[in-house]
């Protein structure tokens, strides 16, 4: 497996002694293929007016949210899915597509299930919708699940792995506990994720070369959990 590692920027800035940090976190390389840039994450809401994205960040793309019209990142706002979220997803892709051309970077979007691109179809739609423009995914399977599946929680996770792993550019692989209304992020073996379940999914459906993104946490026990 290729394995990439998303290190907050923060640390690294103080590991090399900057005095700041170009954005929120960056995806590199581990193991054989230690210090290559496969990313750079802006974090925030895309559809935010006060959101703004600095297009020379380290890497070849730029992962990011598609953005709630909720107050709050993560809040519930039903609008998002509706004409009036998809209207301003549209928008803020028309205009930031032609500075992405030109700065040869793409945006990789990750998919969440409070945000425009909440689900299989609508990433899915999102692919056919954007080819040949420089937009990509960048997905985490359970950034796609909310705490009422996690009671089928093998049923989603092969829908989400077996059509989406042939169309994003990463898997960014994470386990969740429950907290609240939303699912917490935590390192591979840490949660609730049914090893065995991923594992024979991946195996059937991932492109053999397909980047796997880890939390910097835990790093062999999580490579153990998916790969040993």
């Amino acid at each position: 497996m290729n394995i990439y590692v998303h290190h907050d920027a923060k640390a690294l800035a103080r590991l090399v002694g900057a005095s700041h940090h170009c954005c929120e976190g960056v995806f590199l390389g581990h193991g054989t293929i230690a210090g290559e840039v496969l990313a750079s994450f802006a974090d925030g809401n895309p559809l935010d007016e006060t959101w703004a994205l600095d297009v020379e960040l380290p890497g070849p793309r730029i992962v990011v949210w598609s953005g709630t019209l909720a107050s709050s990142l993560f809040g519930d706002e039903p609008r998002t899915w509706m004409s009036a979220g998809r209207d301003a997803f549209r928008t803020f892709c028309d205009a930031a597509a032609p500075t992405l051309v030109a700065r040869r970077r793409s945006l990789a979007f990750r998919p969440h299930a409070r945000h425009v691109l909440s689900d299989v179809q609508s990433c899915i739609s999102f692919t056919r919708e954007r080819s040949g423009q420089p937009f990509e995914l960048a997905v985490g399977p359970t950034d796609l699940l909310t705490v009422p599946m996690l009671d089928d929680i093998a049923d989603h996770l092969g829908r989400i792995v077996a059509t989406l792993a042939p169309v994003t550019s990463m898997f960014l692989l994470h386990d969740v506990v429950a907290d609240g209304e939303l699912l917490k992020p935590v390192p591979l073996g840490q949660g609730i994720l049914p090893r065995e379940v991923l594992r024979s999914l991946l195996a059937e459906h991932a492109p053999a070369d397909l980047p796997i993104v880890l939390l910097p946490q835990a790093i062999p026990e999580q490579r153990d959990w998916l790969e040993g």
